[in-house]
């Protein structure tokens, strides 16, 4: 009985010392050879002692040490094996959280008038390339749909810039539609002249009045 709790305690005392290691390992080949070898050794060891220890030991006594022996032999091994050789298994990879989509009312793009051929609604090489943020933003959020909204400055007639507003936000729409943006979730309109953000008077004012923005709806 002395024995069976002095292996006992050896066994504790094992666990606790490679408990960070065992956590840290997948259980393979090593720990089944581990505990082939230590239950070999166990049992041997356990016939052993017994014998030198109790001439007189009965074949029942004989029997539980080397039982016990192979048993408290088999797990140790296989504890042993698992630590020093296993494979360490690979962290598991956390998913970082998704990125919130901005809200409604948000602009995410912004084109000048220079973004347009003069005094058209055809876009340059450098308003399809402004775009280029806004595009990938729109694919990311596949459930963000955009209200598209042409301004003009107040040269020309009512009428002709309230045109002019639309279809610059239709060349706008349609550009983003042949990169992958669906159609039914982008709306367009036009304010023209309506709504100035500076000054009409001067040209630096006319140029920032001329513009299409892009805003989350």
């Amino acid at each position: 009985m002395r024995r069976m709790k002095t292996l006992v305690a050896l066994l504790v005392v094992a666990g606790m010392a490679t408990g960070c290691a065992v956590g840290q390992r997948k259980w393979g080949s090593c720990a089944v050879a581990g505990g082939v070898i230590g239950a070999t050794t166990g049992g041997i060891l356990g016939g052993t002692l017994v014998n030198n220890l109790d001439d007189d030991a009965s074949d029942g006594e004989r029997g539980g040490a080397i039982a016990g022996g192979i048993v408290g032999g088999g797990l140790l091994g296989a504890l042993l094996g698992h630590v020093i050789c296993d494979p360490i298994a690979e962290p598991v990879a956390q998913a970082a959280p998704a990125e919130a989509p901005p809200p409604s009312g948000t602009e995410i793009a912004e084109l000048k008038g220079a973004h347009f051929a003069f005094d058209s609604d055809r876009l340059t090489a450098e308003g399809e390339a402004q775009l280029s943020d806004t595009i990938a933003l729109l694919n990311k959020h596949q459930d963000m749909n955009v209200v598209i909204a042409g301004h003009t400055d107040s040269v020309g007639s009512d009428a002709y810039n309230m045109n002019l507003g639309q279809r610059r936000a239709d060349t706008v729409k349609e550009y983003l539609n042949s990169q992958a943006v669906e159609i039914g979730r982008m709306r367009t309109e036009s304010f023209g002249e309506t709504k100035p953000v500076a000054s009409n008077d001067t040209a630096e004012g006319r140029a920032e009045n001329r513009r299409v923005e892009i805003i989350v709806d």
